[in-house]
């Protein structure tokens, strides 16, 4: 170890002399200089050499995947927002065009938002160039000069860095990555309808509303047709026509459904909201008649109360894989020092060590003091944005459970 910093010295000296040198005014500085970078280069100090190589690793099987849980909440996700669709429903595939504009992915493997980023480059089909940081401290190094962060991934395109997993969704999303790197899809087929994509299934929306789901539905068709056909219960009806006029009666942050009778204008309503700078409208696929045909129900004109906005639930901390390391129910208040208290607070760390070990991190307990847990997360949880989150919905909440009288825990890690 003593050797390797001594090298790792030497070889940032002789990187600031020669850089020095090669910008000097003096002609036989620069030349001494080069000299210089010629013969470390012959002696092995031209850069740190590590005395163990990182083992191959490959992105298409990650060394441990996230959680199951949490892929199912991920995919979820991904199918509400309309980013994938589920196999046998997505339209034929259009051929992605080749991109010019080179894409480079910065990562430290195991980390969970670098798994997103690359995810979300091959749903689109996006192609893109890779390279593993971890234990490569002097890209780390280059990397927090020209981005100014320390944190993985971090995402270049043409050359520029963009940031990192959120700022490449929220580019997606707002369509700005395909205009970046010029990538228009060919159609799919040879239909005279236009291919749209902000389009939800009968299927899907049924089933939210089945898991209990307040949704918002806007019915875009006629007062006439509305009474004949009947509508979605509580949906709120502004036929087409009117709809430019009257889009501040609907909450522009919410998700809206709309629908008509086959969804051709409520695709147009998308279109007339999102110009008024509604981001979340999406059209109903087939219209009320798809509705139908799948012998969902309908309501008569003014039967029900329109509904304008849905009540947010009540966000609860999401369920950690640390509340099954143990069962605590009915614990005893009992209050612990010194010692005695150190040494339990040791035993419910070591319950939650192997759920930090298999994404190769640990937890060090560094003090407990006045009924705070001071502790540190090593190994891939350093930099990972996902230590807060483990911190304090997993081994804090932990904790507390098992401790009673433990009040927070404290930790380098959370800001």
């Amino acid at each position: 170890m003593l050797l390797t910093l001594a090298q790792r010295i030497t070889v940032r000296v002789l990187d600031s002399v020669i850089e020095r040198a090669r910008h000097s005014d003096n002609s036989g500085l620069r030349f001494a200089g080069g000299a210089l970078h010629r013969v470390r280069t012959v002696v092995g100090l031209d850069r740190v050499r590590r005395a163990d190589e990182l083992p191959p690793w490959s992105a298409e099987q990650p060394e441990r995947p996230m959680w199951d849980s949490d892929r199912r909440k991920m995919r979820k996700w991904q199918l509400d927002q309309g980013i994938v669709r589920e196999a046998g429903v997505a339209p034929a595939a259009a051929e992605p065009a080749a991109t010019a504009v080179e894409i480079k992915v910065y990562y430290k493997r195991g980390c969970p938002y670098a798994r997103a980023a690359i995810e979300l480059l091959r749903e689109r089909e996006i192609n893109f160039l890779e390279q593993d940081v971890k234990g490569d401290p002097q890209t780390l190094e280059w990397l927090g000069i020209v981005t100014g962060k320390k944190t993985t991934p971090q995402i270049f395109i043409a050359g520029k860095p963009i940031g990192g997993y959120d700022e490449l969704r929220a580019l997606d999303v707002s369509g700005e990555l395909a205009r970046m790197l010029g990538t228009v899809a060919k159609p799919a087929s040879a239909t005279n309808e236009p291919a749209f994509d902000d389009e939800i299934l009968v299927e899907d929306l049924l089933a939210r509303i089945a898991d209990g789901h307040e949704v918002l539905t806007l019915d875009v068709r006629g007062h006439v047709e509305a009474d004949q056909t009947g509508m979605l219960e509580h949906a709120v009806l502004i036929p087409l026509d009117e709809l430019e006029a009257r889009a501040n009666e609907l909450e522009q942050g919410a998700v809206w459904i709309a629908y008509c009778k086959s969804g051709t204008r409520s695709r147009q309503a998308t279109r007339v909201l999102r110009d008024q700078g509604f981001r979340n409208v999406v059209s109903l696929k087939g219209g009320i008649e798809a509705w139908l045909a799948a012998g969902a129900p309908v309501v008569r004109l003014g039967a029900v109360a329109p509904r304008t906005r849905v009540r947010l639930p009540v966000v609860h901390p999401e369920r950690s894989p640390f509340e099954a390391a143990g069962d605590y129910a009915g614990v005893v208040a009992e209050v612990l020092e010194g010692a005695d208290l150190v040494a339990r607070v040791r035993e419910v760390l070591d319950e939650c060590r192997p759920m930090v070990q298999q994404d190769g991190g640990d937890i060090e307990l560094l003090d407990v003091q006045d009924d705070v847990v001071h502790v540190a997360l090593t190994g891939n949880c350093i930099g990972c944005p996902s230590s807060q989150a483990t911190l304090k919905q997993g081994i804090e909440r932990r904790l507390k459970q098992a401790i009673p009288q433990i009040k927070r825990i404290a930790s380098p890690q959370l800001v």
